[in-house]
């Protein structure tokens, strides 16, 4: 179920299958390859090729279904990718991507990343929605999620401005508690009372935050 059938991105992005994504990817992390000796990139942006085809060259993603990472803590990305290579981590495609990555290779990735500007999704919610959902924010989140999720630090990352239909996979996923998500109990109490309406309200909120 798509956020009320609304994708920000180009048309068609988000059926793009994950194998189709990893074969941009891979095209641009060979072609990383044949620029590293002019030193015009850092080693995090040639080692960040591989990341572009799904989270976009500076990590501001083009895709409903996949999310921006640019600007996030260096700690926190670190931990996440770290999480994701060692197969801690739920995923449907980087526990298979990570593994070729070593430990200083994340850390220079990480670093890559938070360096870059965030810059939200430009996602218009439906009004009656985003109330709803700013109501649900204020009631069971922003206690964690400070400043209408704009907050962030080593342990949590922003979700203002988030992608929408992957905040929407992401919020159901935490509510049903799947193995492998890394959250707090806390969140998962919070989220479990939330009907399937009231999490695509609780998208919209988010989602159209700058």
């Amino acid at each position: 179920m798509a956020v009320d059938a609304v994708a920000t991105g180009p048309a068609g992005w988000t059926r793009f299958s994950w194998r189709v994504r990893l074969f941009l990817s891979v095209l641009l992390l060979l072609a990383a390859g044949t620029l590293a000796a002019s030193g015009e990139f850092t080693e995090g942006e040639i080692l960040s090729a591989g990341c572009s085809g799904c989270h976009g060259h500076t990590g501001v993603s083009a895709a409903s279904s996949m999310p921006s990472i640019a600007g996030f803590d260096r700690r926190y990305l670190a931990r996440v990718l770290l999480e994701f290579r060692d197969g801690i981590r739920y995923a449907t495609i980087m526990d298979r991507l990570m593994p070729g990555y070593t430990r200083a290779e994340i850390t220079l990735l990480a670093a890559y990343y938070a360096d870059q500007d965030w810059a939200s999704s430009g996602f218009q919610p439906d009004s009656r929605k985003f109330e709803q959902g700013r109501r649900i924010h204020a009631r069971l989140c922003e206690q964690c999620h400070e400043d209408s999720g704009r907050y962030q630090d080593r342990d949590m990352p922003r979700i203002a401005g988030q992608q929408p239909e992957y905040l929407r996979i992401q919020l159901q996923l935490r509510r049903a508690g799947t193995e492998g998500m890394q959250q707090p109990n806390r969140m998962r109490e919070a989220l479990l009372p939330l009907s399937d309406a009231e999490v695509l309200a609780l998208t919209h909120y988010l989602a159209s935050r700058e």
